[in-house]
C-alpha cells in the first residue's frame, strides 16, 4: 500500500474523540482559515499623491529584483511581498535613492515618493526650460 492512500480507521475500535480529532485533521480549509491568511498578506504601497510633489516627469520604481514601474503624478502601486528585508530603488532619471527597509508578516507599509524642486528650479526651468528634480522618499506603516 502506498503511504498516500490511507484507509479510514474502524469505527467500532476508536472512541469517539480520536474519531472527531481524526476527522477534523482531514478537514478541509474552511472561509474562516482563508480570511486568517488574508490577515497575514505583506504589503508594500508605493505611490505619488504628496502635495509637495511637483508633478513632472515619471518615478521608476523597483523593490529587489521585481519589474521596474513608472509612476506619475497621482498613481500607485501595491505588491504583495514576503516578510522579510527588501530594498526599494527608486530614481527620476537624474536623483537615485535606494531605502532598504523589513517588513512583519501582516504588516503593510506605504512610501510616498516625492519629485520635488530646489530652491532655483522654477528660475533654472524658466531660463533653461527644463531644471532638476529632487527625488525624496517618505515611509510609514499602516498596520
Amino acid at each position: 500500500m502506498s503511504p498516500d492512500r490511507l484507509l479510514p480507521p474502524p469505527a467500532g475500535d476508536l472512541p469517539s474523540t480520536v474519531r472527531t480529532i481524526a476527522a477534523t485533521a482531514l478537514a478541509p480549509e474552511t472561509p474562516e482559515d482563508l480570511t486568517d491568511l488574508e490577515e497575514l498578506r505583506t504589503l508594500v504601497t508605493l505611490l505619488r499623491r504628496h502635495p509637495r510633489d511637483i508633478g513632472q516627469r515619471q518615478v521608476f520604481v523597483r523593490i529587489d529584483d521585481g519589474p521596474r514601474v513608472a509612476l506619475l503624478f497621482g498613481q500607485s502601486l501595491t505588491v504583495e511581498v514576503k516578510p522579510g528585508t527588501h530594498r526599494l530603488r527608486a530614481h527620476n532619471t537624474l536623483m537615485w535613492k535606494t531605502v532598504t527597509f523589513h517588513v512583519e508578516a501582516g504588516e503593510h507599509l506605504e512610501f510616498q515618493l516625492i519629485n520635488r524642486g530646489g530652491p532655483l528650479t522654477y528660475s533654472v526651468a524658466a531660463l533653461l526650460g527644463a531644471a532638476p528634480l529632487f527625488l525624496s522618499i517618505e515611509r510609514r506603516s499602516l498596520v
